[in-house]
């Protein structure tokens, strides 16, 4: 289990790269030979804020104890496989937003180790706002504990959905069904529902290990549930990154989110 020590020291160089973010969100700029119609672009700040966790979050580690690196934006080393810990990493989680110069992005780090979760951190730099988790020791709110809503109506649940699942009409299928709010940063949404700012987020779509690790834990530090769109556990570091969706609850609402990704997942199948 992760020090308090080393868990101040990883959330302050989250901190710090959210404010890196933050800095040069007006001036981002998508890659050289980065597609128009990429529906997950990289940019300049992608990379850059990835470099600087990178080197920052290594250098909390003894140098004989280092953790593999898992990123979106490096090529998946295997030897990660074999390692006792890795630092899963989404360096921007919600980049198409600063592109569309709107403030819905987050940074989410999570450390795995020995075949667990042990230590996560969502930071959305445009709020200033932190959300941590250390396995065993619950979930904290900008340093203050918290858990999940204890909402079980699902007429008055607050779900968030992604924004761009919306935009693109992927969503239309909860018309009559569920009313949601749109957001984006699928890590950010995880973290709302942590700290029962909302009682839960889903998506029938395919997300990877960096979207969804340091989320898992918050979630379940906070008392609340996360799947895949079919109800299975979530677990990481494995050899195929992607994960089959996600439903992330405050657990009084898990059946009612796995039939609404049951919907979507049904209207998507049509659309093709």
């Amino acid at each position: 289990m992760p020090t308090q020590e080393l868990a101040a020291r990883l959330e302050r160089v989250v901190r710090e790269a959210g404010a890196f973010v933050a800095a040069g969100a007006t001036r981002i700029q998508v890659v050289a030979g980065t597609r128009p119609d990429d529906t997950n672009p990289h940019t300049d700040l992608d990379r850059q804020t990835d470099a600087l966790l990178h080197d920052r979050l290594l250098a909390c580690f003894p140098e004989d104890d280092l953790p593999a690196y898992l990123t979106e934006e490096r090529a998946d080393d295997p030897a990660r496989l074999g390692a006792r810990q890795v630092l899963i990493v989404d360096p921007i989680d919600g980049t198409r937003n600063l592109l569309a110069q709107r403030p819905e992005a987050s940074v989410s780090v999570a450390l795995w180790r020995a075949g667990e979760l042990v230590w996560a951190c969502i930071h959305n730099p445009f709020r200033d706002w932190t959300v941590t988790a250390l396995r065993g020791h619950g979930t904290r709110l900008d340093g203050r504990p918290v858990t999940v809503s204890g909402c079980r109506d699902a007429a008055q649940a607050r779900l968030v959905m992604s924004r761009h699942e919306h935009e693109s009409g992927r969503l239309a299928a909860l018309d009559g069904r569920a009313a949601y709010q749109p957001l984006g940063s699928v890590a950010y949404k995880m973290a709302c529902v942590a700290a029962g700012e909302a009682d839960a987020t889903l998506t029938a779509h395919t997300r990877c290990e960096w979207d969804l690790a340091a989320g898992a834990l918050l979630i379940r530090e906070a008392g609340g549930r996360v799947t895949d769109a079919a109800g299975r556990e979530l677990v990481f570091n494995q050899p195929d990154l992607r994960m089959g969706g996600l439903v992330a609850t405050n657990g009084f609402l898990h059946s009612w989110g796995l039939e609404l990704a049951r919907v979507l997942a049904t209207s998507s199948a049509g659309r093709r």
